[in-house]
């Protein structure tokens, strides 16, 4: 056999690849391009000439013969100038038109694929806010869309004043959709980059890019919360590899498009803490700060107040029929003030538990005693282990959503990449690890949801979390006894 025509070389793995292009080429090309338009004949497409040379058009009617403009009939009496002609001409082909147009299966040859423009939720909400901010609003309160007031912080609106621009002013949403593919794309490497730089076993790696929900965020809803994602996994890659200011600037920008990424908060305190003095501490926490001012300011001076209550609303009155992990408690007691605290006390019990347990093993000391040094300056910094630093990001971000008052179904962008690493350091078996994860992938997929659905939420996340803490010694590594990584 020749070289060339082997199996396994290069011109031949180059043919098949060209093939395998070009047949995606052609089945794709009728789906990504309009069609062409219908065989019809136009106003101004057949013109007869007269002796003297002169252009009429012939007039189009439902008849058996067509009648030669030319032929004199002294029976017939002078007919009306040619501009009447034109016009009935005119108005007959766009009778005509109109009918073609209003038959469906006259659009295309080749079917399109249906239910892709019409998935979007907000993204009308975004563009006409995103409007009033181009024509000068400032003042947030007065910032509105269909569905409601702009409730997310300024990186959001700069976020789809890009957007808006690029996709016509909103009016493109399958160009929009194609962008968020391509973001969704980009955290996909941005994650397995993470997986792999923490040594996680390949069958974690399916579970990556299987989830349903999770493309319906990025592709078709065009969430803000694939914005938010996708900084948020930077921060976390920034972070692993121990860039501290680069993970806080991350940090802070996401935290700028939406709030759900004050969750890290408690864990970005706890790494920089453990990782570096006082002194470096306090700088990076004013960058943060820093950045949300600037962000903020060509909205401070109309209507600071204003602002800071509209983009970091805390105590925000979530609608019941929307929850997705709290539907099993009775409606009366979700909406309730109490309900509500007794959340925020147990969001702080349970963040104490992992801090008096688990958050400071690099330290070797109690909670007291790391306070005292590091307010004092004695403390130094500790280097920590990758899979230390991913799994105080991760646990925080859990910790979180499992005590949030309400969850959305868009909340699944920070939640779904993360549960893969989170069962994983538990300890269980990897059957058990793929069990959780699909009945928590099944519940997320449930629309409405129901008493079941938002039980299995909950109770996936408490696998999570308190599994974590019940395997803390492996589940939060240090240098001195870190496992050995697995190898690619």
């Amino acid at each position: 056999m020749p070289p060339h025509l082997h199996p396994r070389s290069r011109s031949t793995t180059g043919l098949f690849a060209g093939t395998l292009l070009a047949s995606l080429m052609v089945v794709g090309i009728p789906h990504v391009f309009p069609c062409p338009a219908p065989r019809r004949t136009f106003a101004d497409s057949e013109m007869i000439m007269t002796a003297d040379g002169q252009q009429i058009q012939r007039v189009r009617r439902r008849r058996r013969k067509d009648v030669d403009p030319t032929a004199q009939d002294e029976s017939i009496p002078a007919r009306t100038p040619l501009a009447s002609e034109e016009d009935v001409s005119t108005f007959l082909q766009l009778e005509e038109e109109a009918a073609l147009l209003s038959k469906p299966g006259r659009e295309c040859p080749v079917p399109k694929p249906t239910g892709i423009l019409d998935t979007e939720i907000d993204w009308t909400t975004y563009m006409q806010q995103i409007q009033l901010f181009i024509n000068g609003e400032r003042d947030y309160t007065l910032i509105k869309g269909s569905t409601g007031p702009l409730v997310y912080p300024a990186a959001h609106v700069y976020s789809y004043t890009a957007l808006y621009h690029i996709t016509d002013e909103g009016r493109d949403i399958a160009f929009g959709q194609a962008i968020f593919a391509f973001l969704y794309l980009i955290t996909l490497t941005i994650v397995m980059s993470c997986y792999r730089r923490l040594g996680a076993p390949p069958y974690l790696f399916p579970l990556l890019v299987l989830s349903k929900r999770l493309h319906s965020i990025y592709m078709l809803r065009l969430f803000n919360d694939g914005l938010a994602g996708l900084v948020m996994w930077v921060s976390i890659w920034f972070f692993i590899n121990r860039k501290w200011a680069l993970g806080v600037i991350a940090w802070s920008l996401g935290l700028g498009i939406k709030m759900t990424l004050i969750l890290l908060a408690p864990a970005v305190i706890v790494l920089l803490a453990l990782s570096l003095s006082i002194l470096p501490c306090a700088k990076l926490a004013l960058l943060a700060l820093g950045i949300q001012v600037l962000l903020a300011m060509p909205f401070l001076p109309t209507n600071p107040q204003g602002y800071f209550n509209s983009a970091f609303e805390f105590g925000r009155q979530f609608m019941y029929k929307w929850t997705v992990n709290w539907r099993f408690i009775p409606e009366d007691i979700f909406l309730s003030p109490d309900w509500w605290r007794a959340l925020i006390v147990l969001h702080a019990l349970i963040l104490v538990a992992f801090g008096l347990t688990s958050f400071l093993r690099p330290a070797g000391s109690n909670l007291f005693n790391f306070i005292r040094k590091f307010c004092t300056g004695q403390h130094r910094g500790i280097p920590l282990h990758h899979n230390f630093i991913m799994s105080v990001l991760l646990t925080s971000l859990a910790i979180g959503l499992l005590c949030a008052r309400s969850l959305h179904y868009q909340f699944f962008a920070y939640l779904s990449w993360a549960t893969p690493y989170l069962l994983w350091r538990t300890g269980g078996h990897p059957v058990i690890v793929c069990i959780i994860w699909l009945f928590q992938e099944i519940a997320w997929n449930t629309y409405p949801s129901t008493n079941t659905s938002s039980a299995i939420v909950v109770l996936s996340l408490v696998a999570q979390v308190f599994g974590l803490l019940a395997n803390r010694k492996d589940a939060f590594p240090i240098l001195s006894s870190a496992p050995k990584e697995h190898t690619q």
